[in-house]
């Protein structure tokens, strides 16, 4: 059974993913089991091809979670499998202008509102068991995410949230610190809490979804105060690394007790 559609379930409030870079079902079930809404499936950061990722999202079903695929770049092949596959929709890093936001939601709809490519030979057409109504349905229920993580998306934002067809700008607090020349990525009390707070004022005036990465409770908590819907809290990696570490600051902290007492 797939879950339910995604945009729906952003409508009706706060969501909670995170980036997957692990090809493993193991994972992605236990991130089903833990009570995540949905995962990224990373292809920009990591060597996945689409044969991987459409067992993940199927995984990712089976467990009542929708996907989203962070695509390797914005071209017609990547964004095209990534919505045959079955995701709930495509986000694209690296975006500099309207023009490309545009070019992106054209490659990711139907015709009239696209020039997809169409066939029902494929997971989200059900192999040709073809719900009616499948193309106006799939242009009605597709995500289409962007990143604001260059300096120039920053700067044409009002024109990026002008596009038709858009549904979530997600800020990258990492590389749009860098390419604005600020230091550090705290978006709370730091340098980069202005223009993180102008990217949402400008998205609540257009009408669009903000989306944001989180990696501490203090900014989960910030983002359900701006009413963020679209939250993706760390990664598979970082979640791993972080309980790595735990386990290791453990076992010297009783190796030492033990030294102590012995």
């Amino acid at each position: 059974m797939r879950p339910e559609p995604f945009k729906k379930r952003l409508a009706a409030g706060s969501q909670v993913g995170t980036f997957v870079k692990i090809d493993s079902p193991e994972v992605i079930e236990l991130l089903g089991l833990a009570g995540f809404d949905f995962i990224v499936i990373d292809m920009e950061h990591t060597t996945l091809d689409f044969a991987q990722v459409e067992r993940m999202v199927r995984v990712a079903d089976l467990h009542g979670m929708n996907s989203i695929v962070r695509v390797p770049d914005a071209s017609r092949m990547s964004i095209l499998r990534a919505m045959d596959l079955g995701s709930a929709g495509v986000q694209v890093p690296q975006v500099y202008s309207a023009d490309e936001v545009r070019d992106i939601v054209d490659k990711a709809k139907y015709p009239p509102q696209g020039s997809r490519g169409l066939t029902y030979a494929h997971r989200a057409a059900g192999f040709g068991h073809t719900p009616l109504n499948y193309t106006a349905d799939q242009n009605e229920a597709t995500t289409v995410v962007v990143h604001v993580e260059t300096e120039n998306a920053y700067v044409q934002l009002r024109e990026l949230c002008a596009v038709k067809g858009l549904d979530v700008v997600f800020i990258g607090p990492l590389d749009l610190s860098v390419c604005l020349g600020i230091t550090g990525t705290d978006y709370i009390q730091g340098e980069l809490a202005a223009p993180v707070r102008s990217i949402l004022d400008t998205c609540r005036t257009a009408g669009k979804m903000a989306g944001i990465a989180v990696a501490n409770a203090a900014q989960y908590k910030f983002a359900l105060e701006q009413r963020i819907p679209y939250i993706v809290w760390a990664s598979d990696v970082a979640i791993f690394k972080q309980a790595l570490d735990g386990m290791m600051q453990t076992k010297h902290k009783v190796e030492l007790e033990y030294t102590e007492e012995n």
